[in-house]
């Protein structure tokens, strides 16, 4: 075994899941996933940094408007949100030790007896690649976890 081979195994995160990330994250594919983690599953999509970044920021820049609607607020906040997703334009955007969280679109959690948290629609999650126990392709849904 190589010195990078054996550098890649011995890493504190699921390597494997880590190059669906990076995969992700220099491209606009999204790949459908649940996550085992803490007990719970995480289904959702996999997105790119600046997908969550500006999809994060749409939804937080809404929720706030209704709180305090102030304009000069929001766009500051907004600006802080496209800092944050700058950081995966191009294609270094992995960096030398590659990805190191996962972002979810239309996350949801699954408790031990199936049902989804929430309930009403999906979330946008962030999480640390390696506090993943483990994966499988595919993403589970609420009807699915009714039946």
């Amino acid at each position: 075994m190589s010195n990078a081979q054996e550098k890649m195994m011995n890493q504190n995160k699921d390597w494997f899941l880590e190059n669906l990330v990076n995969t992700v994250n220099s491209s606009d594919i999204e790949i459908g996933i649940t996550l085992q983690m803490d007990g719970f599953l995480v289904s959702g999509h996999i997105v790119n940094g600046r997908k969550y970044f500006d999809g994060f920021s749409g939804e937080f820049i809404s929720e706030t408007s209704v709180a305090f609607g102030n304009r000069e607020a929001l766009e500051n906040i907004r600006q802080a949100f496209d800092k944050y997703a700058s950081l995966y334009d191009g294609e270094e955007s992995a960096g030398d030790n590659g990805a190191s969280f996962i972002h979810l679109q239309d996350a949801r959690f699954f408790n031990t007896n199936g049902a989804p948290i929430p309930n009403n629609r999906g979330m946008w999650w962030r999480g640390r690649i390696s506090e993943v126990s483990g994966f499988i392709l595919g993403t589970l849904n609420a009807e699915q976890a009714e039946d």
